[in-house]
């Protein structure tokens, strides 16, 4: 086997990740919020993988589910992004012919493998998929020797790495699903005795007692215990909405599914805000960034710099020996690696530290690393994200290269710009779509401007383009 090495002769570091690690965590045969099903959007997530370009350094590697376009291999080198990927797709998209049963996996050599699904029609993890069907790409790319940094520690990556020869430092997989649990986080609000913990119900009549009961001061949120963002949150104001959700958790019940919820008060936020820092295997904490964030129904919107009012307010309110305490009881409980604590402030001007534990890597962690890129040229920018729904007929190359007429694409001779962080999330939904049908698609980018005057101006004429080429904007 070949060793890969990065251009400083040390291992060269393997990016890989499954963006919803939570469905893969979450225990079997669990009860589930009401919510409406929706496979685009999940098929979109599983093209988010692309984004960790943004973690990579001279001589690293990138292994996606869907190879990256050609034209964003091209772009992220011309930003100064020195890595290999691969040129194949780690999975093709099932077609329509296949989605009741198995699909198949064709390699760009031809040949044919088949993919069983997950017993509930979820897509396989990433590592799973190179397990079991990774061969062509380990031909392809120097795995061996290559040190991983996953997005999150999930099943089949101890698996995936012993077979490809990846050095994989991780800590238990039972500490990494209990740590990433809301009845973990809320245990950890009490160790640290901090306001609003929740409370932990495991059956229909328990949530419909604890709701009542909460109820009488005020509204509540219902949340899945392995709950991702935008989903598993419900936010229950009243006697008959309560009713109606334990009916529901009541019949799951009487089918054979267990509960567990998490029952907290609802809190009166002002705004977003997280705290990303990492743990070492020896149990060092580095505080990496803080992030403000736009949500919009519980899901990730945008990230954003906070200014310097905001972060000495949070240093003035001790805020973060609050994240050393927590890191270290992390650390404590088993688990070593990075961790996101979403937090928010109150209407009433006060800080509410953590709202929950996500011990593994973050949006707003991409973001601090493409800040870190633009730092070197003075400058700053956000992340967000455009849902949009078209036909396939405009591509994510015409894209480019219609934001590169209009000067509108990111260069860092440009000192401004839109900077394109994903392609395959683009056209993932048409990969095995008739001609001419309308799909959603999503499109993560930086708005690189000196002022917010000036990030609305290019999302402004980033939207003029893309309702010119028949791209309808969904959010």
């Amino acid at each position: 086997m070949r060793e890969s090495m990065s251009e400083a002769g040390e291992p060269a570091v393997l990016h890989m990740g499954t963006f919803e690690a939570e469905l893969h965590w979450r225990e079997h045969n669990l009860a589930t919020l009401p919510a409406l099903p929706d496979k685009e959007a999940e098929r979109i997530v599983t093209a988010m993988d692309e984004l960790l370009f943004a973690f990579c350094k001279p001589g690293d590697l990138l292994l996606t589910r869907y190879a990256m376009e050609p034209c964003q291999r091209d772009y992220t080198a011309a930003l100064g992004f020195d890595f290999a990927t691969s040129r194949m797709d780690l999975e093709q998209p099932v077609r329509a012919d296949q989605r009741s049963g198995s699909s198949s996996l064709h390699t760009g050599g031809g040949q044919l493998l088949q993919q069983s699904r997950t017993t509930e029609q979820q897509p396989m993890s990433v590592f799973r998929l190179l397990y079991e069907h990774g061969q062509a790409i380990a031909d392809q790319l120097p795995l061996a020797g290559t040190i991983l940094s996953p997005f999150a520690w999930v099943p089949y990556i101890s698996e995936s790495s012993q077979r490809f020869g990846i050095q994989a430092r991780q800590p238990q997989l039972e500490t990494v699903r209990m740590v990433n649990t809301k009845h973990y986080s809320a245990q950890m609000k009490e160790r640290l005795q901090l306001a609003n913990p929740g409370v932990l119900v495991r059956s229909a009549a328990e949530l419909e007692q604890v709701g009542t009961s909460l109820l009488q001061d005020g509204s509540f949120m219902i949340k899945d215990n392995y709950g991702v963002s935008g989903k598993g949150n419900l936010h229950i104001d009243s006697p008959a909405l309560l009713q109606r959700i334990v009916n529901s958790i009541r019949k799951q019940e009487q089918k054979g599914r267990n509960v567990q919820f998490v029952l907290e008060r609802y809190s009166h936020k002002e705004r977003d805000f997280s705290c990303q820092f990492h743990i070492t295997e020896q149990g060092d904490i580095d505080i990496l960034s803080v992030q403000w964030l736009a949500n919009s129904q519980f899901a990730y919107r945008e990230s954003l710099s906070p200014d310097i009012q905001f972060m000495d307010r949070l240093e003035n309110s001790a805020y973060f020996d609050t994240m050393l305490d927590i890191g270290r009881l992390l650390y404590q409980d088993g688990y070593f690696g990075h961790v996101c604590i979403d937090s928010m402030t109150l209407i009433d001007g006060s800080i509410e530290p953590m709202v929950e534990i996500n011990a593994r890597k973050s949006m707003s962690l991409i973001k601090h690393s493409i800040d870190r890129y633009l730092r070197q040229y003075g400058l700053v920018g956000n992340m967000t994200n455009y849902t949009v729904s078209h036909d396939g007929s405009f591509t994510y190359e015409q894209l480019l290269i219609e934001l590169q007429h209009r000067g509108l694409l990111f260069l860092p001779e440009r000192g401004g710009g839109i900077l394109p962080l994903t392609s395959a999330a683009w056209s993932v939904n048409h990969r095995d779509a008739p001609i001419g049908s309308k799909h959603k698609g999503r499109l993560y980018l930086s708005a690189v401007a000196a002022d917010e005057q000036g990030k609305r101006e290019l999302l402004n004429q980033l939207e003029q383009v893309l309702e010119g080429r028949g791209v309808s904007i969904l959010n």
